[in-house]
């Protein structure tokens, strides 16, 4: 894998779906439903993302919006419940997330009615309420070899890194595109 760089594997920043940060929620579940169903008619091999760039007014990367942070938007309190992601996290971990989660429902009535005028709670959420901004731990250099990123994605546990070059944001690498390079490697291996 050290012959194979970052740069060869990543989805190009101007090829990958974002939208600014005053965009709606709605408008982000939109733009990303667009991107999957462009990227599966260019290439129906390749894995459809599952998340957009945030930009900044002038363009610049200051974040990321996955399809669980759109999910997370129609329950706008839960993110204000004290400790609400903990509890997420443990419970996950702990293999209990049903009763875990059951529980906690039941204490701040997070969940009562998420989907009910879905369209109108879409339209009011802005997209800055809900971006993680990336950390140190997701950014590689797209020179970076594919042994990097993945010992960098595994010990983080992301799906994605973004990408770059000279400090500047070139590209998004994402764990499906690494699983697919592992997978054509590892088949290569047993086809020889």
């Amino acid at each position: 894998m050290q012959s194979i760089a970052v740069k060869d594997l990543m989805v190009p920043k101007n090829q990958y779906a974002s939208v600014t940060a005053d965009a709606t929620l709605r408008d982000a579940a939109l733009v990303l439903h667009q991107a999957q169903k462009l990227e599966q008619s260019v290439d129906p091999g390749r894995h459809r993302g599952r998340a957009i760039l945030v930009l900044d007014e002038q363009g610049s990367v200051i974040g990321n919006l996955s399809m669980l942070n759109v999910l997370r938007g129609l329950l706008p309190h839960y993110e204000r419940q004290k400790g609400a992601r903990a509890y997420t996290k443990a419970a996950s971990r702990v293999g209990s997330a049903r009763t875990f989660l059951g529980t906690q429902e039941e204490r701040a009535a997070l969940w009562s009615n998420p989907l009910d005028n879905l369209v109108d709670k879409a339209g009011r959420v802005r997209v800055r309420e809900l971006i993680r901004p990336f950390g140190d731990g997701e950014i590689v250099d797209e020179e970076a070899t594919l042994d990097t990123a993945l010992k960098q994605m595994v010990a983080g546990r992301f799906q994605s890194l973004l990408v770059t070059r000279d400090g500047e944001i070139t590209g998004i690498l994402r764990l499906t595109d690494i699983y697919v390079a592992i997978s054509q490697l590892l088949r290569a291996g047993v086809e020889e």
